[in-house]
């Protein structure tokens, strides 16, 4: 008897060991809780994979900026590509670089428009975002500017003077100066263009940078080395307006089940999202087959499908795959309970503003 309970105690310790999970890396929308935030968050739904279209800027307008025969207008549209691209939620396909499949004039907003279906079946695209110019800006003027090391230094004399009971001189110089500022518009106009129903988005920016030249410096900064910042900024701007930011959290995904071939569905999901080229839509389909091989008692392809809509920004179906996971035998409840609170907090708006 002692040894039969020892084979079942193995046995039970085995499968334990067996039936793991690895944590891996989940990135999910955070929407601003606001009016504009809920109306963002209804426009878009799962959207992710959103085809970036710069539109090549024209040159008679720019070269009042960049001087005439500026080769740097030509760079622009990568420029643009890379401020977009980076730390955004959306995973953007440069439609710049298909010219074997899409043609220039494709690119435009009235030939996306027209051709969106197709150019998004051609790139796997759920939207297609088109950036395109009104007419630029830039001058020069001055500021008065804050020295916040001479601020610092006031502050730590007066201090000093306190504690030591004397007075600690620390100059005259004065903590605000006047210095020279480029004002300069990048003047992006942007369209987010669903595939499937045409809704459109838009947000364009109208306010110029600042850029300094550096406290009490009353040179202007040059044009090059002001376009990055303004171009940096137009593109938050643009990215607050029309796209939600980003979180990254470990998250387990479950991979073993008692029924081996429910197993390997699970196990071939999470290979889908570790491997050279991550995709969650493939594993998805992993997990549905586990799922439906399991007639629906697999607790592991439930909750793997959970993480599925809450990376796709789909809080409501995440909620009900999280909760289905729990009813089920043998299911980490504790772990996906805490799941679905981190959904619900994802999810959670302000409703002041209705």
């Amino acid at each position: 008897m002692k040894k039969f309970s020892a084979l079942l105690l193995a046995g039970a310790m085995a499968f334990s060991v067996s039936n793991c999970s690895e944590k891996v890396e989940v990135e999910y929308p955070v929407f601003p809780k606001s009016k504009e935030g809920r109306q963002l968050q209804k426009f878009l739904g799962s959207i992710r994979n959103v085809g970036l279209a710069v539109e090549k800027p024209q040159k008679s307008l720019w070269e009042t900026v960049f001087g005439a025969g500026s080769s740097f207008i030509d760079q622009m549209p990568s420029k643009v590509f890379e401020a977009f691209d980076k730390e955004t939620y959306y995973k953007l396909i440069d439609l710049s670089k298909r010219a074997d499949s899409i043609n220039e004039a494709s690119l435009t907003l009235t030939g996306i428009t027209k051709s969106r279906v197709k150019l998004g079946n051609q790139l796997g695209a759920e939207a297609i975002l088109h950036i395109g110019y009104q007419k630029p800006y830039t001058e020069c003027g001055s500021e008065m500017m804050v020295d916040y090391g001479a601020a610092a230094l006031k502050v730590g004399g007066a201090i000093a003077s306190i504690a030591t009971g004397k007075q600690v001189d620390t100059g005259n110089g004065p903590i605000s100066k006047q210095t020279g500022i480029r004002y300069m518009l990048i003047p992006l106009d942007a369209t987010l263009i669903k595939v499937e129903t045409g809704e459109v988005k838009k947000a364009v920016v109208s306010n110029p940078a600042k850029v300094d030249a550096g406290v009490g410096n009353l040179d202007c900064p040059s044009v090059l080395d002001s376009f990055g910042k303004a171009l940096d900024e137009a593109a938050l701007y643009i990215k607050d307006r029309l796209s939600p930011k980003v979180k990254t959290e470990y998250i387990k995904v479950f991979k073993d089940d008692e029924d081996p071939e429910v197993a390997g569905y699970l196990d071939d999901g999470y290979q889908e999202i570790t491997g050279e080229t991550p995709s969650f839509k493939k594993a998805k389909e992993n997990w549905d087959k586990a799922d439906k091989k399991a007639g629906g008692k697999s607790w592991g392809a439930k909750a793997n499908l959970g993480t599925y809509y809450f990376q796709a920004g789909d809080f409501e179906k995440a909620i009900k795959y999280y909760e289905d996971a729990m009813k089920l035998s043998g299911a980490d409840k504790n772990y996906v309970r805490e799941l679905r609170k981190r959904v619900e907090a994802a999810a959670a708006v302000d409703d002041t503003e209705k």
